[in-house]
């Protein structure tokens, strides 16, 4: 099975998903393991909701969006940070958002009742197919199922 580029992108983006207190070294290990492996929760969450509109510009590029999270993962409000200069690109990251709720509960290491996360959410340019001229072929629902479900399984205890 070939691995998509854009899929990889999106997801390497995403795992720089952090908390503004998280960013310092946490001085117990477990600790900043646990905390690690929820951000990883979360970023797989936002991953397996990508979606690239059809009508969206071909050139790549990057949305930011503010997350704010409750005790128990749900969502409490999301907002574009940084916006992509696309409408329709811009409107799908939030989207995706929208459709990982509810995320994981974060540890109890971490005390915010509010949690604030900056995702960036990471679209990769479109490409032509060589001597075709036309954007390539939308991946079927299934197939997409089965490159996220791998990408799953190589980055497990990354």
């Amino acid at each position: 099975m070939q691995m998509k580029f854009p899929l990889l992108a999106v997801f390497l983006g995403l795992l720089a998903v952090l908390p503004a207190y998280a960013q310092t070294e946490a001085p117990d290990t477990q600790e900043s393991s646990s905390i690690n492996f929820w951000k990883r929760q979360v970023s797989n969450r936002l991953a397996s909701k990508r979606i690239y509109p059809r009508n969206s510009p071909a050139e790549g590029a990057t949305a930011k969006v503010l997350l704010v999270l409750d005790r128990t993962g749900n969502l409490i409000s999301s907002a574009l940070v940084e916006s992509t200069g696309s409408s329709e690109l811009d409107a799908a990251a939030l989207a995706m958002v929208e459709a990982a709720a509810p995320f994981p509960k974060p540890p109890a290491q971490i005390e915010d009742d509010r949690l604030r996360l900056t995702a960036p959410i990471v679209f990769m340019a479109k490409t032509t197919s060589p001597g075709s001229g036309s954007l390539p072929p939308a991946e079927s629902a299934p197939d997409q199922a089965k490159v996220d479900a791998k990408m799953r399984s190589i980055c497990r205890g990354c």
